[in-house]
This record gives structure tokens, sequence and C-alpha cells, in this order.
């Protein structure tokens, strides 16, 4: 019967046991490959934008439209000049 207390207990502690920690400069590894990875994304990004060449397409004219007295004096009152 002792030996089954034993068994147990030996059991129990392996169950309560931590996993091992990382090995040093894992994390700093981690971290420099996706900031690689994101790195790469963004020149992509910047390429595909230069290849579309969507900076030389026309803008959209907008209908010329009256300012009030409002827009035009900057909002201001009176006491403000």
């Amino acid at each position: 019967m002792a030996i089954w207390s034993e068994l147990r207990g030996i059991v129990r502690w392996l169950l309560r046991r931590s996993e091992p920690p990382p090995p040093p400069g894992a994390g700093q590894r981690h971290q420099a490959a996706e900031q690689a990875a994101a790195q790469q994304r963004l020149l992509d990004q910047a390429q595909r934008l230069r290849d579309n060449r969507w900076y030389c397409e026309p803008t959209q004219m907008i209908p010329n439209v009256p300012m009030t007295l409002g827009q035009l004096s900057g909002y201001r009152t009176r006491v403000e000049r």
C-alpha cells in the first residue's frame, strides 16, 4: 500500500511541474522574425502602390459653392479682431 501512495505522489509531482523556460534569446529571435516579415509586407505594399501609379489618376472636380460670410471671416466675431 505504501508503494501506491508513493507512486501516486510521484505522478502528481510530475503533473504539477511547469514547462521548462524557453532558451535564452528565443523571444528576441521571434521578435526579429516578425519585424522582418512586417518590413517585407510594407516594402511589398509600397512597390504595389508605385506600380499602380495611383497618384497619376485625375482628381474629382468639386463644384464651386459660394462661401458664407462666416466661412470667409473664419467665424470670427468683432470682439476677437
